[in-house]
């Protein structure tokens, strides 16, 4: 029962239909059905997002190749707009740097400068209650907002939360490892995306115009996730799989040693804040981190964003 559970979840209607008639087709010996039975036995036993790693790995070479087997990096590449955080308020750096050391996934190449933030008390618990529900989290349904101007080209909004079990499991009740998720189109060549969104949470859609700041949507759990949490990255294009990721140096950045972090992890933390002469800052894991006057900024707000014309 719970493989049938998580095989509905992970895979759409049509496919769900094809894989039946597949193997109705093939018990009653009608010609060309061979090829659905196959498919049902691949929907079965390979989980969609195990095939979307495996696409990754596709696409890291792609990446490669596309840059020459010379990625992006602080040493060759700065970026061509100003990036804040995407989050108003203090956050903590559970996951990602500049350095390999510190890297949240060296290896995927689109994946190599992204983070993971989350909402940590100083004693290191991110949740109220027992963290058995998406709802108990310190981060759960805040903004999502903006982290430079730019144009919404995708926003996927299928997935409902993925659940928890007080931070110790990871969890993918979605066919998709991102969850819902939003890619913005920066401009310059620059995309920014950000994954586990919670599911009708956004206020902006595909064409629309967006302002640094602005708030698009609110965090949840959605996706591949061992509790609710945000994974943003800068990327080189709309694609997940087949683009390499920019390291970003945020603008207006505040930080400290997170004692939350510290709680629960040995790991040093220092030179994990490296600020550049024009005052952005590269940051790692095990910081608190935060906007200098980010709430202001969203206080003043903008005029309504208009469609691209």
């Amino acid at each position: 029962m719970q493989t049938l559970f998580k095989l509905i979840t992970v895979t759409s209607k049509l496919k769900w239909l094809l894989a039946l008639a597949g193997v109705a087709g093939g018990l009653a010996g009608i010609a060309g059905a061979a090829w659905l039975t196959r498919a049902f036995i691949v929907l079965v036993f390979i989980e969609p997002s195990a095939l979307q790693g495996l696409y990754q790995l596709f696409g890291n070479l792609y990446a490669l190749v596309a840059h020459r087997f010379r990625l992006p990096s602080p040493e060759n590449y700065v970026c061509k707009n100003d990036y804040i955080l995407p989050f108003t308020g203090k956050w903590t750096v559970f996951n990602g740097g500049v350095t390999r050391e510190l890297s949240h996934s060296w290896g995927i190449a689109a994946q190599r400068y992204a983070y993971d933030f989350l909402v940590v008390e100083p004693d290191g618990k991110a949740f109220d209650g027992e963290g058995k529900k998406p709802g108990d989290y310190l981060c759960y349904g805040k903004d999502i907002i903006a982290a430079a101007d730019g144009l919404v080209v995708k926003v996927c909004n299928r997935h409902g939360d993925s659940r928890v079990h007080g931070g110790t499991n990871v969890y993918c009740d979605a066919w998709d490892i991102r969850g819902n998720h939003i890619v913005i189109d920066h401009g310059g060549g620059e995309y920014s995306l950000t994954a586990h969104v919670m599911k009708d949470s956004f206020t902006v859609k595909a064409g629309d115009k967006v302002r640094q700041g602005q708030a698009i949507a609110k965090y949840g759990n959605s996706g591949n996730s061992s509790e609710p949490h945000i994974h943003f990255q800068l990327q080189t294009g709309r694609s997940f799989c087949l683009s390499a990721g920019f390291p970003v140096a945020f603008s207006g950045v505040t930080s400290e040693e997170s004692a939350g972090y510290r709680a629960w992890s040995k790991l040093s933390c220092e030179g994990n804040l490296q600020t550049q002469a024009d005052g952005k800052s590269y940051i790692g894991r095990g910081l608190d981190v935060q906007t200098a006057g980010v709430e202001s900024h969203k206080q003043i707000g903008h005029p309504p964003c208009g469609r691209m014309g």
